[in-house]
C-alpha cells in the first residue's frame, strides 16, 4: 500500500506544478509578451539590439531568452510567477535555466516589472536575488542610460 501513497502524492505534486506553469503561461500569453521583441527588429540581435524571445515550452512553462548575436544565447531564464499589476504593467520572477555556466549570484533569480503600451514594452525594475539592480526606476544604474523600449518583431 505505500506505493500506492507515493504515487498519489508524485501526482499532487506533478499536477500542482502543471497548474502553476499554465497559470503563469496563462497570464504571460493575456499580457501579450509571446513572441519575438527588440529595439529594433530590423537589425540583426547585438549587444546594443538584444532580441528577446518569450515562449511558452511543451511542458507549458514560460521561458525569457536573450540573443546578443545571431544565433548566440545570451541567457535564458524561466518564469515561474507571473502577476498583472495594473493593466500596462507586469511583473514576474524568473530563473536561472542555461546549460553551461550558471548566473552570478545576482542573476540567478530575478524580479522583473515591465510595462506594456502600444504593442511594445519597457522594463521598469529587474532586481536581482542578492538585491542588487539592473535596471531601477526605467534606468541601468551603471550608466544611468534609459532602459530601451522593444518593438514586438513580426515574422519572427
Amino acid at each position: 500500500m505505500p506505493w500506492k501513497v507515493c504515487l498519489a502524492a508524485a501526482l499532487a505534486v506533478a499536477s500542482v506544478g502543471s497548474a502553476n506553469a499554465q497559470s503563469v503561461a496563462n497570464t504571460i500569453a493575456e499580457f501579450g509578451l509571446i513572441g519575438t521583441w527588440a529595439t529594433d527588429c530590423t537589425q540583426p540581435a547585438s549587444s546594443s539590439n538584444y532580441l528577446t524571445v518569450y515562449a511558452i515550452k511543451r511542458s507549458g512553462e514560460v521561458s525569457r531568452t536573450y540573443y546578443d548575436k545571431p544565433g548566440h544565447i545570451y541567457n535564458n531564464y524561466k518564469i515561474t510567477s507571473a502577476k498583472r499589476q495594473a493593466p500596462d504593467m507586469l511583473s514576474y520572477q524568473q530563473v536561472w535555466d542555461f546549460e553551461g555556466s550558471p548566473a552570478n549570484i545576482a542573476g540567478d533569480r530575478v524580479q522583473v516589472l515591465l510595462n506594456m503600451a502600444d504593442n511594445k514594452f519597457q522594463i521598469v525594475s529587474s532586481k536581482g536575488s542578492d538585491g542588487s539592480f539592473f535596471v531601477k526606476d526605467r534606468k541601468f544604474p551603471s550608466s544611468g542610460d534609459e532602459s530601451p523600449w522593444q518593438l514586438r518583431c513580426r515574422g519572427q
